[in-house]
């Protein structure tokens, strides 16, 4: 999240990797929010490869009213330029949506 044009497309500002981690630790304890890293997952099997180089970016379901579970605002960001233009943010909304049939029962596809 240092790179000036992903700060721009998703309004956020320079963060640590650390505050990055404990932001997504604080998300893992809301109810009204789910939200997955997006790896990549040849680069992922490779043992000599850090996590952090295997991160593509991230996937974020919000639940934008308590009361009506089948109201949910889905947010994809593929933040590595070379995995754009590859379907991957295709890939990575239909598996958020499959996932989010089981983590909200009353969630129904249209």
């Amino acid at each position: 999240m240092k790179h000036p044009e992903l700060q721009h497309l998703s309004a956020s500002e320079t963060m640590t990797l650390k505050q990055g981690y404990d932001m997504q630790g604080s998300w893992r304890e809301d109810d009204d929010k789910c939200t997955f890293i997006i790896l990549d997952k040849q680069r992922w099997a490779d043992p000599s490869i850090e996590e952090e180089q295997c991160m593509v970016g991230d996937v974020n379901m919000f639940l934008t009213e308590p009361t009506d579970l089948s109201l949910a605002e889905l947010e994809i960001m593929i933040a590595e330029p070379s995995y754009r233009g590859m379907y991957t943010g295709k890939e990575v909304t239909r598996t958020m949506m499959r996932y989010s049939e089981h983590l909200i029962p009353s969630f129904r596809r249209f």
